[in-house]
């Protein structure tokens, strides 16, 4: 249930207490047995009670409410994920979070078997870091690093620990650039095309008023 709706129900329950209560000691008060100041005295106290508690649940929530958006507002969010590097894979880091990241502590497991760390004390907000895939080539990197795993943690800036588990298929990746490529080239060539076109029609309309202000006397 949400914070929200918990807050009206629990308004509706204190009102709903206060008003029993009223009914109950007005009632007494007619029929003449609610005449004892001790009474009133209980009354009072647990009125004041069932208000002070109700307050202090609401300055709670909204201390705690407080407390999460500022957390949000500086969360750091660390993802691995594959790119080039030229022509060549590599594993991009990324935090893409709003705050920085802390003690970065991380093992990259890569298919083939082999494994290696990699840390680091403090990561800014949309910093990136390049890593490099075991192997010399596309085909070795292939054998050794069909498929990688990142897994480890981090802290934010409150020292909240955070978890990495990302998982990359390195051949998906490449067969995937691949088809994008030609499309990507036929794009660029529309593009540059309709560059060279924009540029002829500016060319003749900046010839034709030389030729106006040619034939202007002066």
């Amino acid at each position: 249930m949400k914070a929200s709706a918990i807050s009206v129900i629990m308004a509706f329950l204190v009102i709903a207490v206060m008003v029993g209560i009223s009914a109950y000691y007005y009632s007494q008060i007619y029929l003449g047995f609610f005449q004892d100041p001790l009474w009133v005295s209980v009354f009072v106290t647990t009125v004041l009670v069932i208000i002070n508690g109700y307050y202090a649940w609401q300055v709670r929530k909204t201390i705690d409410e407080m407390k999460k958006a500022r957390e949000a507002e500086f969360m750091p969010h660390i993802r691995a994920e594959l790119s080039f590097f030229g022509l060549i894979p590599v594993m991009k880091i990324t935090n893409f979070g709003k705050g920085p990241a802390i003690n970065i502590k991380t093992k990259i497991t890569f298919s083939g078997g082999e494994t290696k760390p990699w840390e680091q004390t403090v990561m800014s907000p949309n910093e990136s870091i390049h890593l490099t895939l075991p192997g010399a080539n596309m085909n070795e990197i292939l054998q050794r690093a069909a498929q990688i795993m990142v897994s480890g943690e981090y802290e934010d800036i409150f020292g909240k620990v955070l978890k990495i588990d990302d998982k990359m298929d390195t051949k998906v990746f490449i067969e995937q650039t691949q088809t994008l490529v030609p499309i990507l080239e036929e794009n660029l060539a529309t593009l540059v095309k309709g560059i060279g076109s924009e540029l002829g029609r500016i060319e003749n309309e900046l010839r034709s008023i030389k030729e106006n202000l040619s034939r202007t006397p002066t």
